[in-house]
């Protein structure tokens, strides 16, 4: 384990679901592929001016969530677009937010080089983030597990929808990616999407249940709580359950699975790299890169890597 993985989960100690489960209906019914939309539509993106910055520009714009469950202040949508100062490039990637990724400074800050490369970057504000909080949320703590799945399922919707915009807008090869949280959603979205897509999950694996309930972001939830009794098990063992059903193992593999790239961290004390090693199980072809980092420090030191997963996910989507 990475020492600033442990000091960053205690800070959040116990600020996740504190108003407990939430909408019950929200885990009833039909898996995550049945609930998605048979048709990925793009969206239709309200953009605001262009803007520099720096050696780069871009824009930011406003759209209506194709996930018509969400409140109505969250469901209006967020997303930024970057290039370079000289001019749009070839390629796209829509990079999807990690837990408690609120703005696009940090993905900004990691992965805008990208775009002096050709890579034009969608960074999405999730649901439940930033300008899109919940009226009564405070921070970027979700407050019960529906809305963690609301977050999820429309985040996955939201990232189709983009990366079929970025096709319509003519680029040549498309990809999704994202890190921890982002990285799993980036996995669903491209499992859930019928043509082919790169895909970089960074940080991420196969299911997100060992993360809530293993491993130390699990520190984050207060399961007595949650459970209403001293005995916390019986509400460890439901949220798994709940969980594991958006499992990619229960998806098959992206259309093109060698166009997927998986970067675990070696000393990742929030995603077992034995997730990330299953995913990459599930989807035959696909590589898998490990960095000697802690989930925490890789976004510090291995930033060059984990760009270089979404170039690589990038040039794979055309070949």
């Amino acid at each position: 384990m990475h020492p600033l993985d442990a000091f960053m989960a205690a800070l959040a100690s116990r600020r996740l679901f504190c108003d407990g489960w939430g909408d019950e209906e929200t885990f009833a019914g039909a898996p995550l592929s049945g609930r998605l939309a048979a048709t990925v539509l793009p969206l239709e993106v309200r953009w605001g001016a262009e803007q520099a910055a720096g050696r780069r520009r871009f824009r930011d714009g406003a759209f209506d969530s194709p996930w018509v469950a969400l409140p109505s202040e969250v469901r209006l949508g967020s997303v930024r677009w970057m290039t370079s100062e000289r001019g749009r490039g070839r390629d796209a990637c829509v990079v999807l937010a990690a837990s408690r990724d609120e703005g696009f400074r940090l993905r900004s800050w990691l992965f805008a080089p990208l775009v002096e490369e050709g890579v034009d970057l969608f960074l999405l504000e999730n649901p439940y983030y930033g300008t899109r909080r919940a009226l009564g949320q405070k921070g970027p703590h979700i407050r019960t597990v529906s809305e963690q799945l609301q977050m999820n399922i429309a985040s996955i919707e939201e990232a189709r929808a983009l990366v079929a915009h970025a096709r319509r807008e003519g680029y040549e090869r498309v990809a999704v990616a994202g890190y921890s949280m982002g990285g799993y959603m980036a996995a669903l979205t491209a499992a859930t999407i019928p043509e082919p897509v790169g895909v970089a999950a960074l940080a991420a694996g196969a299911s997100p249940a060992p993360v809530f309930t293993k491993g130390v972001h699990s520190r984050s939830i207060d399961f007595r709580r949650l459970a209403g009794s001293p005995d916390e098990t019986e509400a460890r063992t439901r949220l798994a359950t709940i969980l594991d059903a958006a499992s990619a193992r229960l998806l098959p593999p992206p259309v093109k699975p060698s166009a997927a790239v998986i970067l675990a961290c070696a000393r990742d004390a929030f995603v077992p790299l034995a997730e990330a090693r299953a995913l990459h199980a599930h989807w035959p072809g696909s590589e898998l890169r490990i960095v000697d980092a802690g989930h925490i420090s890789a976004v510090i030191t291995s930033g060059a890597a984990l760009r270089g997963a979404i170039r690589d996910a990038v040039h794979r989507a055309g070949t």
